[in-house]
């Protein structure tokens, strides 16, 4: 409420016509604070975190410039104390001690950072700006006393007590040095809450997440020393702060906001957590100083959404423009500043869903390699253990046909029996319902070419969009060859989409290359090139043939053998259904391969339909099965923890 015995404020000259016909008994004032000490209550009780406010009084040290910052947990008179000294420029060095204490005692709520801009506290890595960073121990201990010395001048100490608005200033007794500068805080009385989470490792792991950015951007020695653990606990503990584990994304390191501070951005593929633990996620800083742990708690600017919360991505994003809400240093205050941050963010998102979408084509082609090999291995000495069926011709290292199952393929003296040719099934039909988009990759098959000496074998290049299906387009190929590993020829009616190397006649390495062309677009893909005396046995995968995915969404057909090879429908329906489940993939392409050897053997057009029935009732109880799985596991009681 306005205060009734100040006089009206005087009115400027040239107000508007509302103010000069205001009513003679309006009250202007300014509003004051029945209790000003209520106020420092509340301001100190809005930090309740002991860790977060350990992490405020060593931030004054950083804001001090110091080099070397020493955290020790110790017992002093029978309390528990947290010591922080440090090196820094002190309190106010331009002011006389017992000055610098009481501007700082009688200051609550006034740092004379504030006045620094966003862009000066980025580059002196200066975070405090309320003036409130002291009042935090009050969720440390009982009793704070900050010691500050600088040369020339005698050492005094400011003493606060916990709840209580009185404080005190005096020198320092004893015999001291004057010629250092030094800064320490003491907390004495530590309350059983912080004594629990700041032991020495817990007190250096947060100190390292919760001030990444200015430990990596300054030169600073900060250590943990705790002489209260007991046993073999590390007695001191540098903080180092933590890296990040992954792939870093090139490109976006820096983003520009219009009228305000850059946006720095550190963003990774994340890879496993080491311990099974949830990733990380992308962090939020400001100056260095972490204020949310992730994009989940920035729901106030609309940013809680993929891709900054998909778990594949961890890092952090540094934007110095920020309004910090004062007390707990967490969340942002959604300003212009923060409305240009999350017009920049979203501005950026196009580049990671490309990103996200091409890591998930790698992880899906990996997860397909090694499903090949157990389907390889599940298969292996089928044709031996199964003699009565025939042969399933695929293609051997040198080109020629070799057998998938089946029969001996011949002994010394003898020819295998006749192959009868396989009616190859119609062409799928376009899928009009999802064209394939622009030229932006080439996948070469195989990955690797290994060629007896004098031997042949073919290369075939797809291109591909971007979310990997075949592009059909008018394209270009052009193929170049590297080292002495043979020739390349063009195979007739391939459209530039297939080439024969014929091997060299002594080993070799090399590599080979094709670019593909549609209009402006380019996209390449190498392979590397063995020449071998000697093509190794296949060993536990012998006859199995590797099948060749093709992505066509519109066509009904699951698996066929065309022209030698054997090909797999990775955009039907009943594959996608499964794709992120590596068990049924593997079940689905053992079905799959165990329907063309069925097929193969008998020679009967007639058993397709029922075959290709069978397989689409057992992929269908197969998800069904995992289903319900899914849900008892979900439905189960968690276990009981031991008493």
């Amino acid at each position: 409420m306005p205060d009734r015995t100040e006089s009206p404020a005087p009115r400027a000259s040239g107000g508007s016509r509302r103010e000069r016909s205001a009513p003679r008994d309006t009250v202007r004032g300014r509003l004051k604070a029945h209790d000003p000490f209520e106020l420092i209550r509340w301001l100190a009780m809005s930090q309740p975190d002991p860790r977060k406010a350990l992490a405020e009084l060593v931030q004054n040290s950083l804001d001090a410039g110091a080099r070397r910052i020493r955290v020790v947990r110790v017992r002093e008179r029978g309390l528990p104390c947290l010591r922080i000294h440090d090196d820094g420029e002190g309190v106010i060095p331009e002011m006389e001690r017992s000055e610098a204490l009481r501007y700082i005692a009688t200051h609550i709520g006034h740092s004379r950072k504030r006045s620094l801009s966003p862009q000066e506290r980025l580059t002196l890595m200066t975070q405090g700006q309320y003036g409130i960073g002291l009042l935090g121990f009050w969720s440390l201990g009982e009793a704070l006393e900050m010691r500050t010395s600088i040369p020339g001048g005698r050492p005094h100490r400011l003493v606060l007590r916990r709840d209580r608005p009185d404080y005190m200033i005096e020198p320092l007794r004893g015999r001291l040095p004057l010629d250092e500068r030094w800064t320490e805080v003491i907390v004495a009385g530590l309350r059983r809450e912080a004594m629990g989470v700041l032991t020495g490792r817990r007190a250096a792991e947060y100190l390292a997440a919760e001030l990444r950015g200015q430990l990596l951007s300054r030169e600073v020695d900060l250590v943990i020393e705790d002489r209260m653990s007991r046993g073999r606990a590390q007695k001191i503990i540098p903080v180092r702060p933590p890296r990040f584990l992954g792939e870093r994304i090139e490109g976006i390191s820096h983003v520009e906001v219009r009228g305000h501070p850059p946006i720095r951005l550190e963003i990774y593929l994340s890879s496993e957590p080491e311990d099974g633990g949830d990733p990380r996620g992308i962090a939020v800083y400001s100056t260095g100083t972490l204020v949310a742990e992730g994009f989940n708690e920035m729901a106030s600017l609309g940013l809680d959404h993929a891709p900054w919360i998909d778990r594949r991505l961890c890092g952090l994003v540094d934007y110095p423009g920020f309004s910090i809400a004062p007390g707990s240093r967490r969340g942002v205050v959604p300003d212009e500043a923060a409305g240009a941050f999350t017009q920049a963010l979203i501005g950026l998102e196009p580049v990671l869903d490309g990103v996200l979408e091409s890591l998930e084509r790698r992880r899906a082609e990996e997860l397909d390699r090694t499903l090949i090999r157990d389907l390889q291995r599940a298969f292996r000495d089928f044709h031996r253990q199964r003699p009565r069926y025939a042969m399933l011709p695929v293609q051997t290292e040198r080109g020629q046909q070799g057998c998938a199952a089946g029969g001996d393929p011949g002994s010394p003296g003898e020819s295998a029996a006749p192959e009868q040719p396989l009616t190859p099934l119609p062409p799928a039909p376009p899928a009009d319902l999802l064209p394939a988009g622009p030229l932006a990759s080439v996948r070469l098959t195989p990955s690797t070419l290994r060629v007896e000496c004098g031997g042949a074998r073919r290369a075939r290049a797809e291109a591909l969009d971007a979310t990997g299906r075949s592009v059909e387009d008018p394209l270009e190929f052009s193929w170049h060859l590297t080292g002495a590993v043979g020739t390349l020829v063009d195979v007739a009616g391939a459209s530039g989409r297939t080439v024969l190397l014929t091997a060299a006649n002594r080993p070799a390495e090399g590599r080979l290359a094709v670019t593909a062309c549609s209009g402006d677009r380019r996209a390449s893909a190498e392979a590397a090139v063995e020449v071998l005396e000697e093509i190794p046995s296949r060993g536990a995968d012998e006859g199995i043939p590797e099948p060749e995915l093709v992505d066509h969404p519109g066509a009904a057909w699951r698996s066929r053998m065309l022209e030698g090879r054997w090909q797999v429908n990775i955009g039907h329906g009943e594959y996608r259904a499964i794709a992120d489940r590596p068990a049924l993939k593997l079940r689905y392409l053992a079905m799959l391969f165990a329907k063309e050897i069925v097929l193969r053997s008998s020679q009967d057009p007639r058993l397709e339909k029922p075959l290709e029935q069978f397989v689409e009732v057992a992929a269908y109880a197969d998800r069904s099965l995992a289903l319900r799985r899914d849900r008892r596991r979900e439905d189960a009681p968690e276990p009981a923890e031991p008493a």
